[in-house]
């Protein structure tokens, strides 16, 4: 059985170091790559939100766009919530890396 104690105190000192390391990157083949690999994730998300799209046409019935199922497209609307917090967040991550690659 795990000690909590230990594990938070683990936590703590990884915060720690984390804390302590220096807070610009410097490499810029490494942020070349970092903003490589961010651009990747935002071609996934436009993926994403055009099946989110599909799946909000399923879920409305034809007549005056009410929802066939109220407790799915409850659901369903949380996660697209989410999503569109990830492609703030992406968005914002891009813009960041793209003024430190320049």
């Amino acid at each position: 059985m795990k000690n909590p104690k230990a594990s938070d105190q683990a936590q703590n000192r990884d915060l720690s170091n984390a804390s302590n390391m220096d807070s610009s990157m410097e490499n810029p083949k490494a942020i070349a790559e970092i903003l490589n690999q961010a651009k990747k994730i935002e071609e996934n998300n436009f993926s994403n939100m055009e099946h989110f799209t599909s799946i909000s046409m399923l879920l409305n019935a034809n007549d005056l766009g009410r929802t066939k199922d109220r407790e799915l497209s409850k659901k369903f609307d949380k996660l697209n919530k989410q999503m569109e917090d990830i492609n703030k967040l992406t968005s914002d991550l891009l813009n960041d890396l793209s003024s430190r690659h320049n």
